[in-house]
């Protein structure tokens, strides 16, 4: 494992704590054979660093790392702490988290307490939906709080009251220079005031200024697992490392994810470049400033890149829109949504979104339209700001959802996915009773399917949508609905 530092291990397989009917592999180790170590200069915080890097996390006195057979979601991730660069909306909730008083405990005897454990059996309940007596939850805050010498405290205060606890740990190089901290659990008051707050993602972004001040190098964030929407978020902070068998990559953020909405490229429209009722142009590629130009004047990519076709450009004759207004639900679908088991988040996992409805089989249909070219360019246009997906959960898996675009007051949607029944049918219709809420005008379907006349979309001409685009555009920005 590694090949300078040699110590026992054992094996411990348990049921799975992000995965339902999975079961979790792990290999463990303690400091129970570290007292008899005969290297000197291997102190215990040098050894918990050299185990970060190994992808290890603790676990009170044990430190264990995900070695599950034929499963690969579980992927340690940290930030080159000196290269993070916050994203617009970090920024947002930075400036609104300003009033917050935040404090560094470095004393074992204060990090337990009455309100840190009420704080932590509420939260675990809020989340987990395990009520605990406060003995349990007191022995529970004990086990992430003490096992390992380097662990820290970052409290969050509002007014004089305790409102969040971050529990981090620190590892040291053989010359007791701290190079490292790892985020352990972060527990925090779930009252509404605190949850509109975005206190998580306000930790995140302390706890990377507190690295900073300190000179550490990495900030650990844990494991990040691609299809588990509690843990997906993390590659929001860029650029990170993840860690892929045995060796870490390094993702650097995507400098090309940027737009200059001032310099829209005006572009041919269906007759003027080519003797075709619906195509406007054709391309080798999809830079992000084209494609921004393109849905500003109603025209989208529309080609099948598995069969070797070059980028084709369209603007359909009869354009298929719906007015959020008139949103049709179907009497069974009102039924379901009476008991509905699915929940459903915003912009969680995009890439995964358009992956799964690049798979999705489509009646008359041979393979798929959605390519790399297609993911690559909605991939950035999504980090660009505009491009969104909604998911759809059930039991923490993913059972449907949908991507698109937003701009002004329009919506444009591409493709969407169903794997359980009603899952995308639900979305779709919530998405946009919420759409119409908050301002939204038009959602554009692009070309008439059976699927989206069912919710009422109706055909109308090119150049009364292109009337009605130019004039939606010209709406203020609204954020993408959540519900």
């Amino acid at each position: 494992m590694m090949a300078s530092l040699k110590f026992p291990v054992t094996v411990n397989e348990s049921e799975c704590g992000y995965f339902k009917n999975r079961n979790s592999r792990n290999l463990c180790t303690q400091y129970g054979w570290f007292c008899e170590s005969k290297n000197p200069s291997l102190t215990e915080k040098c050894f918990f660093e050299k185990l970060l890097g190994e992808g290890f996390r603790r676990s009170g006195e044990f430190f264990y790392l995900n070695r599950c057979a034929g499963c690969d979601q579980c992927m340690p991730i940290r930030i080159p702490v000196e290269k993070f660069i916050p994203s617009k909306s970090q920024k947002v909730v930075w400036r609104k988290n300003q009033d917050l008083e935040v404090r560094l405990e470095k004393d074992p005897a204060h990090f337990i307490s009455e309100r840190k454990v009420f704080l932590f059996r509420e939260y675990d309940y809020y989340h987990n939906g395990k009520r605990n007596s406060m003995e349990k939850a007191e022995e529970l805050l004990k086990n992430l709080n003490y096992g390992y010498s380097g662990t820290w405290n970052l409290e969050f205060y509002s007014d004089g009251n305790l409102i969040g606890v971050s529990v981090l740990d620190y590892g040291e190089d053989e010359d007791g220079k701290i190079v490292s901290v790892s985020s352990n659990y972060f527990y925090y008051d779930i009252t509404k005031p605190v949850l509109k707050r975005s206190l998580g993602v306000f930790s995140v972004l302390k706890e990377l200024e507190l690295c900073r001040q300190k000179g550490v190098g990495y900030y650990y964030l844990g494991l990040y697992l691609r299809d588990c929407r509690k843990m997906n978020y993390k590659i929001n902070y860029q650029p990170y490392e993840i860690k892929v068998r045995g060796k870490w990559f390094f993702m650097p953020p995507d400098v090309e994810a940027c737009i200059d909405k001032n310099d829209v490229i005006h572009l041919p429209m269906p007759g003027e470049v080519y003797d075709h009722p619906d195509v406007c142009f054709v391309t080798d590629d999809m830079p992000l400033q084209l494609l921004y130009s393109a849905y500003m004047q109603g025209i989208f990519p529309w080609f099948n890149e598995c069969d070797g076709q070059p980028v084709i450009w369209q603007c359909p004759e009869k354009r298929f829109v719906i007015d959020p207004k008139n949103i049709h639900i179907s009497a069974s679908l009102k039924k379901f949504l009476k008991k509905n088991p699915f929940t459903y988040t915003v912009d969680k996992c995009f890439d995964l979104v358009v992956e799964q409805c690049s798979l999705q089989n489509r009646k008359n249909q041979s393979g798929t339209w959605i390519g790399p070219k297609i993911k690559r360019a909605y991939g950035l246009f999504h980090k660009a700001g505009f491009a969104h997906s909604v998911e759809v959960w059930l039991d923490e898996k993913l059972a449907g959802g949908f991507y698109g675009e937003l701009i002004g007051s329009v919506f444009f949607g591409e493709s969407m996915f169903t794997i359980e029944s009603n899952s995308s049918k639900s979305a779709f219709v919530l998405f946009a009773k919420a759409f119409e809420k908050a301002g939204g005008k038009m959602i554009d379907c692009q070309a008439y399917t059976e699927n989206m006349a069912r919710y009422g979309a109706v055909e109308i001409e090119r150049n009364d949508f292109l009337a009605r685009l130019k004039k939606l555009l010209k709406d203020p920005a609204i954020s993408m609905p959540k519900f």
